[in-house]
């Protein structure tokens, strides 16, 4: 995925956030392994967030707001169908984990928390992924 800078990665494709969510899910997972959980629950956010920018995009969508998306990701996703609500909830599940890794420092996460959080970023972004390559293919 590394892009020159003279050839960057075109931001409006959703398959360039993809590769994104998939890299800072590899990141997330290394952080893990290095015992820094708050840290890897926030990157594992992000990849989650990615993916789902991805998905947004393939509607013609970009959203910078994080509320936005997931309004969004609601209303053309799991009310059409293509996405069952508990992927939203996972998503939401595990911001609020971020943000509580991230300005509530004096309380860590725990390898538990952090492995169930790199759990649902797994399950989200294949799902994520499974989307696109359908309407990639016209189903």
């Amino acid at each position: 995925m590394a892009e020159s800078i003279d050839d960057p990665a075109n931001p409006n494709e959703p398959q360039v956030w993809i590769g994104l969510a998939e890299s800072k899910l590899e990141h997330a997972r290394l952080i893990f392994r290095l015992g820094l959980y708050d840290d890897a629950i926030s990157a594992a956010y992000y990849a989650m967030y990615y993916a789902a920018k991805a998905a947004l995009l393939t509607e013609g969508l970009d959203l910078r707001k994080h509320s936005s998306a997931v309004l969004k990701l609601r209303e053309l996703f799991v009310l059409t169908g293509k996405l069952d609500a508990e992927y939203l909830r996972l998503l939401s599940r595990v911001q609020t984990a971020r943000e509580r890794s991230d300005y509530n420092p004096l309380n860590p996460a725990s390898k538990e928390d952090a492995a169930e959080v790199l759990k649902m970023a797994s399950s989200f972004i294949a799902r994520i992924k499974e989307i696109i390559a359908q309407k990639n293919s016209g189903s």
